[in-house]
């Protein structure tokens, strides 16, 4: 199958506000660009990079200068609302992404660009805001402790464990002191969650609003979380930022490094509210430190969720990012050359094909 191309040129940014009602109620109408500025590069990608793909690669056509979705969930349980998704619905969201050929891959390997996932499949990346109680809870049951069927954890688990082809990866972005809201259990919840490969993702210690606060309050926010999570995870990294309510400080650049009383972040990645799916990591418009998510909800009033990104990829396949399988390569067709980010190969080799 041939994609056909779009032009590059910039469009209006898509980006949510923590109190913006007013985006578009039909995504395939508008071009999306992260960040705000669309950066092209003019030059040539040297001849050398490409190579011939292999014909086995051709159906269908990979094309990993496509976007992907950052999928934005808050708590797993009843009743269904803007900001929780009920047990039932989140099993269905699994099961229709599995089924268009999605993949689940963590959050920093999407950033890195180190996707390692089948030919011919998308990457999705998940995150969890908050740590409610529905995204991780402990049930006692006959004086001994079992995790909650209907909880995030264990219906990611138990999809993985029929569909293991699927991939088991999220970000939970918690704040303290009381992550998943069950005090008895947080050391065993986050070394939980550490050992099956998710990862922790800073949401402030106490899920501030950074636009409001001084250039002090913001650093110790930020680093009184990576402190906090440190105490019941010596040495873990975090890595990753979801922006409580959406807000960014007004010195952007505080969002991603800083100190507080001597504890220091650094942030790969800086997540948004919202609302539409974020450049390839190798597209030269990729700003990890302004990545957009979509909410899962079918209930928000931006009216535009999952479903209404899933149809839009169905009807435009060439904007949809398809793996090559092949970690040595980033694959792509020849037309959209020129919006490659050279820089972000690093090991890898590109290789173009005529659309």
């Amino acid at each position: 199958m041939l994609f056909l191309l779009v032009s590059c040129q910039a469009q209006p940014v898509i980006e949510e506000k923590a109190d913006d009602k007013t985006l578009p109620q039909d995504p395939l109408q508008i071009e999306k660009v992260n960040g705000g500025i669309e950066d092209e590069k003019n030059g040539e990608i040297e001849k050398e990079t490409a190579a011939e793909v292999p014909p086995e690669l051709q159906e269908p056509q990979p094309n990993e200068l496509g976007e992907f979705m950052v999928l934005m969930y808050h708590e797993i349980g009843h009743p269904e609302s803007e900001w929780r998704r009920t047990p039932e619905n989140f099993r269905r969201d699994l099961q229709t992404l599995y089924e268009q050929g999605y993949r689940a891959v963590s959050l920093n390997d999407m950033v890195r660009g180190t996707i390692s996932i089948p030919a011919g499949t998308s990457p999705v990346v998940f995150a969890f805001d908050d740590a409610n109680r529905g995204n991780f809870n402990y049930l006692k049951i006959n004086g001994e402790l079992e995790i909650d069927p209907d909880c995030a954890v264990a219906i990611m688990e138990s999809f993985y464990e029929e569909n293991p082809d699927f991939g088991l990866a999220a970000t939970f972005f918690i704040y303290y002191p009381n992550p998943f809201r069950q005090p008895e259990y947080i050391q065993k919840k986050l070394e939980y969650l550490v050992e099956k490969g998710f990862e922790i993702g800073n949401h402030t210690y106490g899920h501030g609003n950074l636009g409001k606060l001084s250039p002090a309050e913001i650093q110790k926010e930020l680093a009184d979380h990576i402190k906090a999570t440190r105490e019941y995870l010596p040495g873990y990294e975090v890595k990753s930022l979801a922006l409580p309510y959406g807000a960014y400080p007004k010195d952007p650049d505080l969002a991603v490094q800083g100190t507080h009383e001597g504890t220091s972040y650094l942030h790969e990645s800086v997540l948004l509210v919202g609302s539409n799916p974020s450049p390839s990591p190798f597209q030269n418009r990729f700003n990890p430190y302004r990545l957009p998510r979509i909410r899962a909800s079918e209930m928000n009033t931006a009216g535009v969720g999952l479903y209404d990104w899933l149809e839009y990829f169905i009807q435009n396949p060439h904007k949809r990012y398809i793996s090559d399988g092949n970690d040595l390569y980033v694959t792509v067709p020849s037309s959209l050359k020129n919006t490659l980010d050279e820089s972000s190969l690093g090991d890898k080799k590109a290789r173009f094909y005529e659309d």
